[in-house]
Parts: C-alpha cells; structure tokens; sequence
C-alpha cells in the first residue's frame, strides 16, 4: 500500500492506492491535535494503520523551497532549516504539526519521500514564472498527478481551491508554473495584498502574513469564520449564491487567463469548493469559453494524488510531473 499525506491549511489529510483502481482517502487529523498529540494519535484509525503499514510514503511540508526534486526524508532533514524549508513563516497560521508530523515519519523509518515546492529554483519552471520566488506547495504536485490520471489531455490547468487558491500550468505532462495564493484569485479565507492592506501594513496596524491570512474574501462577507480548520465549510454552508459567484468570478479570471496563455484543453478543479455545485456551476459556465473540458476533482485530491506519486516512486520511475526523483544511495 502507497499512502499520500497533505500537510495542508485545514488539517492533515490522508490517502492510499493499493496499485489497483483508484486512490482512496482515509481520513485527516487537526493541525492543532497533531501539534498537541503527534500525527499517529491523532488520525482515525484507517488511515494510522495504512500510515504504519505503508511500503511508500509521499507527502508536503511547508513551502518545500529547498527542494528541487522528490527527496528522501532523511536526506531533507539537513537542507535549509529542516526538511527542505528555507524559512518558516510568513504564508498562513502555524500550529508546529508540519514538524511534529515529519519527525515523526522519520522515526517511524518507513520509506517517505517530501514532495518538492514548486518555486523558481524547480528545472522544468518557465522563465515567465521566475519572476515569483513561489508558485506553490508541494501538496499541488499531488492535485496535478491525479488531475493527470482523470484527465484526457496532458495541457492543463489545475486549480486547487478552498482556503486559498492556487493553479498550476501542466504542459506535455509536466508542471512549468502557475500562480500561488499571495498572487492571484482569493480563496475563503487566505489572498493577495491588496491597496488597502499595503496601507494598514505600512502604518503597524497588522502583520504582512495576517493580511494575507484574511485577505480572502471572508474580508467582505459575514458568512465565514476566520478559523482555518473551519473557515471553507462555514462559506458553503452559510453563504448564498450570490457570495459564491463573487469567489467563482475571480477564480475563473486566473485559471481562464493561464490557460489561454498557455494554450491548455482542460481545466480541472479540486479543493473543498469543487464539492459545492452552486460555486461550481458558475464556475464551469464561465471557464467552459476557455476549456474543452471543466471538470471537478475528487474530495481530497492533493493526498490522493501523492499516494499515485508514492507509488510512482516505488515503480522505479525518474521523474514526475517532469520532476526528478532523488534515489537513495
């Protein structure tokens, strides 16, 4: 069994592929929790055992900045400040479960491997993307390899949003750029800083990364929470259509724009909002003048999709995604 964890902005999520059929997502624990009780004691009980029992491991951590290909745990342990980070901070609330999750794979000693983050150091990265010292996560990586499974193209955009939103640029199957959260279209609750935060930030009244933290479109609607393990579901469970157009509109403005520029077929959604079918109605009206095909991913894409990569690994493949794979010695 391969197994795929996200480290992401809800919680830590889950996924395995047993090399048949399709990935299966098992479970996910509260950033919060593992920071407090460790990533085992915190998952429900499928997706602990599949992560004790698994022959592979692929996941994210962070922004994965110093890391240019898929790399062994233990050889990212000593790159930057740990586990392939050149920095801490500065994108989004920590609770210190990312670190407790890592180190705790570590000593498990089962065969992990940390998913790079897609910035301008990455190979395979078009030049017009070096401009922005982070594109995304490594998370994403595993949204596009399942994206990839589903999809009939290998020219795609895919986008991934919920607490934020991020899209990624696949060309000839492999990933070249795309345009990260602090960029692009808001997400519920995280997003770009606009004329008004630059002004509250130059005058000491909040922090770069706490305008960015609500820079979503939670700032102008009363019908979702600033709690990041809490934010997405209050947006689709409290909010009207009307809200939701506004989020679909802006969404559809980047992935619409990427892939015109880049001459994609396909644009595929994953996040917590492709499972809300107004949000995603206007959605694929908007994107169906750019795309061929507009299509939703399955609940918890980026974790089902490293799961594949996991497997990937395991196959002795050298690249993914146009990402090379580190072998150990």
């Amino acid at each position: 069994m391969y197994v795929g964890i996200d480290h992401g902005t809800s919680g830590i999520k889950v996924a395995a592929y047993d090399g048949e059929g399709d990935p299966e997502f098992l479970g996910k624990a509260p950033r919060r929790k593992v920071a407090e009780r460790g990533l085992l004691r915190s998952l429900p009980d499928e997706a602990r055992r599949a992560v004790e029992e698994a022959e592979g491991i692929c996941l994210n951590y962070g922004m994965g900045d110093t890391l240019t290909e898929f790399t062994p745990l233990e050889e990212a342990e000593d790159l930057g400040v740990g586990y392939g980070l050149r920095d801490t901070g500065g994108a989004g609330r920590e609770f210190g479960a990312g670190r407790r999750m890592v180190e705790e794979l570590s000593e498990l000693g089962v065969e992990a491997y940390l998913a790079p983050g897609i910035h301008r150091d990455l190979p395979r990265l078009d030049g017009a993307f070096r401009v922005f010292s982070h594109v995304a996560s490594g998370e994403k990586l595993g949204t596009a390899r399942l994206a990839l499974e589903l999809s009939s193209s290998e020219d795609i955009v895919v986008c991934d949003t919920s607490s934020n939103t991020v899209s990624v640029v696949v060309k000839d199957g492999e990933v070249i750029g795309g345009i990260d959260a602090c960029l692009g279209a808001p997400g519920v609750l995280q997003g770009p800083l606009d004329l008004e935060a630059i002004r509250r930030i130059d005058a000491g009244e909040l922090s770069a990364n706490g305008a960015f933290s609500t820079g979503g479109i939670v700032k102008i609607v009363n019908c979702a929470g600033e709690d990041p393990e809490s934010a997405v579901e209050e947006f689709i469970q409290r909010c009207g259509k009307e809200e939701k157009e506004w989020l679909a509109r802006l969404i559809a403005w980047e992935v619409a724009g990427l892939g015109v520029v880049y001459d994609c077929d396909e644009a595929w959604i994953g996040g917590t909002l492709s499972g809300d079918d107004e949000f995603m109605g206007v959605l694929e009206r908007v994107l169906s003048k750019a795309f061929n095909r507009v299509a939703g991913l399955p609940p918890e894409s980026a974790s089902m999709g490293l799961a594949l990569i996991a497997a990937d690994i395991a196959s002795g493949a050298r690249s993914v995604l146009g990402v090379r794979i580190s072998r150990r010695p």
